[in-house]
């Protein structure tokens, strides 16, 4: 089996939506802690990790992220990290099949995301600097068949890319890019906006142009034209810079929201367009990690500063609940809607939309869910549909050919 490739420790401390992947370390993200120690969890959206002003959890040895499903919603995708590297890992839910897809010794690759065909993947990718660290600000994204075959990265330009996921019918990708890499402060990345690239003629176009303190759960309606994602803390507008007149930025905002539009919490776009937003989730709901299924019927939702409820839409506003899960990580939907997953870094539950029943459920075996359990083998046995994540996976896809 082939070792894992490793690099040493990156010094920086880093947020969640910057995924630092080394040989001792996979850093928790600290965007919670930021904002604790900023706001009093106003405008709080995609809150994934919980942490303090003064320290934050190391991953230990074995961690797992970046939740996604396959295109036939059989399979979770995920960041793996463990003493020996990182690598994007693939789990099929009924044979219990563990894959990995493996960077070269230069890179790491991060955020896998299945086109809706199934016939190609797409990433992040993180070059490794000469001392071993990662090179945040020049990050691209990459396309490859999934049995590894055609690798291409397909962005160029400096800039943190991330969330990358294929339009319907697979000619374009939509992700994040941060503007700005920091040289101090505990955030690296800064001024994010939703791209796109066109994986015909490479061009790559900005979408939005709000600079926002975090955004991710991009992902595009059926039409490949609108798409939804979710932003947190615009800091401009038409012009107007919230840092530096708050009053007028607020009254951008009012302007906005007469018009039934915003940009902030969930915001659909078309293109460059701003358009009426078209979900109404009630005056005391502000919702986080938008996650729609393949034909846009089915949308489910995180109630901000909930303990991890999470909420199928109703035009109506009688939103149901789904679960409720406590602390979340990354959550993730099944293209056909019938499934949510769910991952704290030790876990991942996987459960049916319909009625909130668990589906499956993975854990490390070195987690502190095992370690809690006298006998985890036991306890397997009496739980159909528990499952031990393997040590190693019993596949190994590295890239082809490469053009």
């Amino acid at each position: 089996m082939k070792k894992i490739n490793s690099t040493k420790i990156n010094s920086s401390i880093i947020n969640k939506f910057i995924r630092l992947m080394s040989k001792f370390d996979y850093q928790a993200s600290i965007k919670k802690a930021v904002l604790r120690c900023i706001t009093t969890f106003i405008l709080i959206i995609l809150i994934t990790f919980i942490g303090g002003c003064s320290a934050m959890k190391q991953i230990e040895e074995d961690t797992i992220s970046q939740l996604s499903f396959s295109h036939d919603g059989k399979k979770v995708v995920f960041d793996r990290c463990r003493n020996e590297g990182c690598q994007i890992q693939v789990y099929d839910l009924e044979t219990g099949e563990l894959a990995a897809y493996q960077s070269p010794q230069n890179e790491r690759w991060s955020m896998g995301k299945y086109s809706y065909d199934g016939k190609s993947i797409t990433f992040s990718v993180f070059p490794i600097k000469s001392n071993d660290d990662l090179d945040l600000g020049n990050m691209q994204i990459a396309v490859m068949d999934a049995d590894g075959k055609n690798f291409k990265k397909v962005t160029t330009g400096p800039g943190a890319k991330l969330y990358p996921a294929f339009s319907h019918n697979g000619k374009k990708i939509l992700y994040a890019c941060a503007a700005r890499i920091r040289e101090k402060g505990k955030t690296p990345a800064a001024d994010y906006d939703a791209w796109e690239v066109n994986l015909e003629t490479g061009e790559q176009t900005q979408l939005t142009f709000f600079k926002y303190f975090y955004m991710g759960n991009l992902t595009y309606f059926p039409d490949d034209e609108r798409y939804i994602y979710y932003g947190e803390l615009p800091e401009v507008f038409e012009g107007v810079k919230s840092y530096q007149n708050e009053t007028a930025f607020k009254q951008k905002m009012i302007e906005l929201a007469k018009k039934g539009m915003g940009i902030h919490a969930v915001v659909v776009m078309k293109g460059k367009e701003m358009i009426p937003k078209i979900y109404n989730f009630g005056d005391k709901v502000v919702p986080e990690k938008p996650l729609l299924s393949k034909d846009g019927s089915v949308l489910i939702f995180e109630k901000s500063a909930s303990a991890g409820k999470f909420y199928q839409y109703s035009t109506d506003g009688n939103h149901r609940l789904v679960v409720q899960v406590g602390s979340v990580d990354s959550a993730a939907i099944s293209p056909d809607g019938k499934y949510m997953g769910r991952c704290n870094g030790e876990t991942i539950s996987v459960l049916r939309v319909s009625d909130g029943t668990a589906y499956r459920g993975i854990v490390l075996r070195h987690s502190d869910y095992a370690r809690r359990s006298e006998n985890l083998d036991e306890l397997v046995r009496k739980m159909p549909q528990l499952r031990i994540l393997q040590e190693m996976p019993s596949q190994i896809v590295t890239i082809k050919n490469q053009y």
